[in-house]
């Protein structure tokens, strides 16, 4: 309301309300004519009216102020029968005011219904008086009225759609800053995820370490102290000491390289498809054991915080092929499907009725369950050894509301 347009239709407004009430006064037969003094009184009375009602005031208020202008210009039709339909100016100039300054329908129905009941009154008194009844002056003065309302109506509507757009690009601005804050710890999140997978990764490695390694090398320390005290007394017993020694000194070194392994290719950018293959080809290469990866699905699927344990999964399994099974052949089959990913590691070695889980096999079932995941294992005499595990995925749920 406080814009240069409503400002210029105020300033205009009251300017003709001003000149159309002086336009009467040449109608009047000077002081003595009653009709003098109400041009006189009507003059403030609009102009009063006309600032309460473009002020920032109650609804009521300006409503009783269009309503005094109402009574003031039917005053006009009444008093001055020889202006003709000159007063219909005055209901154009207030229809464009009452639908403009306000959003009500039932007051539009309510200033229509007065309107036509003060227009076809004062038409009949002017046909009683003159006897004559002129339908199109009726007309147009009349169109000027209608007219006056449309023009209101649609200012109304333009400010009302200008001031619902600056609402909507206000809340659009804030919407904006707000996915712009999430976006931000979103991208926080996640890299605090992967700090965390590289993290627990590397936690892991270190317990394999511990618990693999270390186990070995403290096996070896004894046997090489057992391996000392026979190289005196018993040559050949010595000999047996040291070449399990020497066995386990290997075991040792493979165990770490399969964990420098898993470290370096946590840097590098193929694909988690092409590190199992590779740790495959490796591993054939190092024992002569034929290895087969066999994949269903895409491997990209497989969330980042899983794939390191798959990763350990199937190397522990080409270990424990080689080195329990003595296996000439050992296959790898992963499975992905929506909700998660199976792994079935055989081999065809000699297999064992009775399984006694060694370090490698309860670390490895360990990891699974760490991911909400099973893992079970199978073995006959002479019939190999088979791993199966599933791990579900466990997905972050996102939604948007509006």
């Amino acid at each position: 309301m406080k814009s240069f347009s409503l400002f210029l239709f105020s300033l205009v407004r009251v300017v003709m309300l001003v000149i159309l009430s002086c336009y009467f006064l040449q109608m009047t037969d000077g002081i003595e004519d009653f009709r003098t003094f109400y041009i006189i009184v009507a003059i403030p009375i609009f102009i009063t009216s006309h600032f309460i009602q473009m002020a920032n005031v109650r609804e009521k208020i300006r409503i009783l102020c269009s309503s005094i202008d109402f009574i003031v210009i039917t005053g006009f039709g009444l008093l001055f029968s020889e202006s003709g339909y000159l007063y219909l100016i005055f209901f154009g100039v207030l229809s464009t005011t009452i639908f403009l300054l306000y959003d009500r329908k039932k007051l539009f129905w309510l200033f229509s219904g007065a309107f036509a009941a003060v227009w076809i009154l004062i038409s009949l008194r002017l046909y009683a008086q003159t006897n004559i009844f002129s339908v199109s002056s009726n007309i147009v003065n009349g169109m000027f009225v209608f007219y006056g309302a449309f023009v209101g109506g649609l200012i109304r509507n333009f400010h009302s759609a200008k001031e619902t757009i600056a609402l909507q690009y206000e809340q659009l601005n804030e919407s904006h800053g707000a996915l712009q804050a999430a976006h931000h710890l979103l991208k926080d999140y996640a890299n605090q995820v992967e700090e965390l997978t590289v993290i627990r990764e590397r936690n892991e490695i270190a317990r394999e370490i511990h618990d693999t390694v270390g186990h070995k090398m403290t096996a070896l320390i004894v046997q090489l102290q057992v391996a000392s005290e026979m190289a005196s007394r018993d040559s050949g017993k010595a000999k047996e000491v040291i070449a399990v020694c020497e066995q386990l000194t290997r075991d040792a070194l493979h165990e770490i390289r399969m964990s420098v392994r898993t470290l370096k290719e946590d840097h590098e950018e193929s694909s988690f498809q092409e590190v199992l293959q590779g740790i495959l080809e490796e591993f054939s290469t190092m024992t002569l054991m034929e290895t087969q990866l066999v994949v269903v699905g895409d491997t990209a699927e497989i969330p980042m915080s899983v794939q390191p344990t798959i990763k350990r999964i199937v190397q522990e399994g080409l270990t424990n092929a080689k080195k329990h099974g003595n296996a000439d052949t050992c296959i790898v089959k992963i499975h992905i499907f929506e909700e998660g990913v199976s792994i079935e590691i055989k081999d065809d070695g000699r297999g064992e009725k009775n399984i006694i889980p060694n370090f490698g096999l309860i670390n490895m079932k360990e990891r699974v369950v760490e991911h909400g995941g099973s893992f079970r294992i199978e073995s006959n005499e002479g019939e190999g050894f088979e791993i199966n595990v599933s791990i579900p995925f466990q997905r972050i749920a996102t939604g948007v509301t509006g």
